[in-house]
């Protein structure tokens, strides 16, 4: 009975080891896509200078980070504050800025004559 019951867990542990590698191996391989990525500082800076809004990015800090969103928020000028939203879409990225003044000591939304909304390419 032992003899066989010892059989049975040797052929679980050697079925177990050679198959459980395989299911893993397409997310195990090491290779991160971009689109599976959150979003850094450093790349968000980027994406956004390719956008066009260099100007805007005067003492940018990350406010939230995630898989599927990053927030920005910059302080532009004396009393400017933006909230830049990235959202990566594959190998492209959405973005959606809230230009905006902290001038009476409130956060107001402002208009300065960039578009709110651009999709670059990651």
């Amino acid at each position: 009975m032992k003899k066989g019951l010892k059989l049975v867990l040797v052929l679980i542990t050697i079925m177990a080891t050679f198959s459980f590698p395989a299911a893993f191996n397409q997310h195990s391989s090491g290779v991160v896509y971009a689109s599976r990525r959150a979003i850094s500082l450093k790349e968000g800076k980027r994406l956004l200078k390719k956008a066009g809004y260099a100007s805007e990015l005067d003492f940018a800090k990350i406010r939230s980070k995630s898989k599927k969103k990053t927030v920005i928020v910059t302080q532009p000028g004396i009393h400017g504050k933006d909230i830049i939203t990235l959202r990566p879409k594959g190998k492209y990225v959405k973005i959606h800025v809230i230009f905006g003044s902290t001038y009476g000591g409130h956060f107001s939304k402002i208009s300065i004559g960039l578009p709110h909304n651009k999709t670059v390419r990651r």
